[in-house]
């Protein structure tokens, strides 16, 4: 039995609620931070903890989402997430105490979990199986926009109103966005299933191996993302150099949609995780020679923006589209609590090493991604193996 492919209409809905889901979370202390803080006096480390805070919430939900999606369905979580998002910025607003500010974000935090690329793949995984691949990389690509529309948007609100008026346009927009996933089908579709069989211990090796392999690509591609700005200023470039990360990003996205299924989630995989090592022996003379920084943060910033699709992808290519859900919900854990963890583990490294040291770190920290990368594919091979049941749909 075939699964339909997702209507146009559903992939242009969920990139738009992607797209301000990450706008109004993840990407919003970026823009806010410096307002907040000149009116509330609280220090940058304490406004940002908000933002750790909710990451470690979404490791501590992953766990229960799968459960939930089985139980209400994919359109009734991501809504959900989604109003807990538009309630936590509202919630901000009102609040004048850092106990306020933090409760705020923890509320947030379970949206974001219940709301963002992983709950949502999940689902469109559970309604299409295979078919859902071509459409979580469009929706990457419309999420991988959230910053370069909300961060001038956020400063342009901040210009004409305060923070707290902002944050409650913020939370309308949180609105319209749980309005937009109600195109999301309210029962799964049939997924046509070919083996189903329990879980063997090749199949916990594939796991293993993929939590540890986005938990390492997680911590560095976070760690790096945010220190950004110090990279550039080291290399006496002006900040606006830091739009070659977005571009690289979207770049990139575009360039995967259009190669269609000719690239599949192993090599995807594969050269994503020899690309970066060979970003930051770019990086490292970029300490030197400016232009080499610059190309290290327009070819990072690309090699992010596919670390997504690899994200979402890769499960697809080593389980069942039936399993999809549990096993991310539990293997992306290390990955979340790397995320929450990068920031500080950065500056530290860069205040203890200096920028070029901790180039060298994530440079050693990227070959053993690539080496997780060529694990993953030699095991997947030997998965394929005749007299070896195939895992995917």
């Amino acid at each position: 039995m075939n699964t339909p492919a997702p209507p146009r209409a559903l992939i242009f809905a969920a990139g738009c609620n992607q797209l301000i889901n990450w706008g109004i979370s993840f990407y919003m202390p970026g823009t806010f931070a410096r307002a907040i803080a000149m009116d509330t006096g609280w220090s940058s480390p304490q406004i940002y903890g908000g933002l750790t805070l909710a990451m470690l919430t979404m490791a501590a939900v992953s766990p229960f989402v799968a459960r939930l999606l089985a139980r209400f369905g994919g359109k009734r979580v991501v809504m959900g997430g989604t109003l807990l998002i538009a309630t936590g910025c509202a919630g901000m607003a009102q609040t004048a105490t850092l106990t306020g500010w933090y409760a705020a974000w923890l509320l947030t935090g379970i949206g974001m979990r219940l709301s963002l690329y992983d709950a949502l793949f999940a689902s469109l995984v559970n309604l299409y199986g295979q078919q859902a691949r071509r459409t979580i990389s469009k929706v990457t690509l419309a999420g991988g926009l959230a910053s370069a529309l909300f961060w001038p948007l956020g400063d342009a609100l901040l210009k004409v109103m305060s923070w707290q008026n902002a944050l409650l346009i913020y939370a309308l927009f949180g609105l319209l966005s749980a309005f937009l996933i109600r195109q999301l089908p309210r029962r799964p579709l049939p997924v046509a299933v070919t083996h189903s069989a329990p879980e063997t211990g090749r199949d916990r090796r594939s796991g293993w191996l993929y939590a540890a392999f986005i938990a390492l690509i997680t911590f560095v591609s976070n760690g790096t993302s945010t220190h950004l700005p110090e990279f550039i200023a080291s290399a006496g470039l002006p900040v606006a150099i830091g739009m070659l990360w977005g571009l690289g990003q979207t770049g990139a996205r575009l360039a995967e949609v259009a190669a269609g299924a000719r690239l599949t989630p192993l090599r995807l995989t594969l050269f994503t995780a020899f690309a970066m090592p060979l970003c930051f022996v770019i990086g490292l003379g970029g300490t030197t020679l400016a232009g080499c920084a610059a190309g290290f943060v327009l070819g990072y910033g690309a090699v992010n923006g596919l670390v997504t699709i690899v994200k979402a992808t890769l499960p697809l290519e080593l389980f069942s589209a039936e399993s999809y859900a549990r096993r991310t919900g539990m293997l992306l854990i290390p990955g979340q609590l790397m995320a929450a963890a990068s920031p500080f583990a950065y500056a530290w490294l860069n205040k203890t090493l200096g920028v070029r040291g901790a180039l060298w770190v994530s440079l050693s920290l990227t070959l053993v991604v690539a080496l997780l990368a060529t694990l993953i594919v030699k095991h997947r091979a030997s998965q394929q193996a005749p007299g070896i049941p195939a895992l995917s749909d």
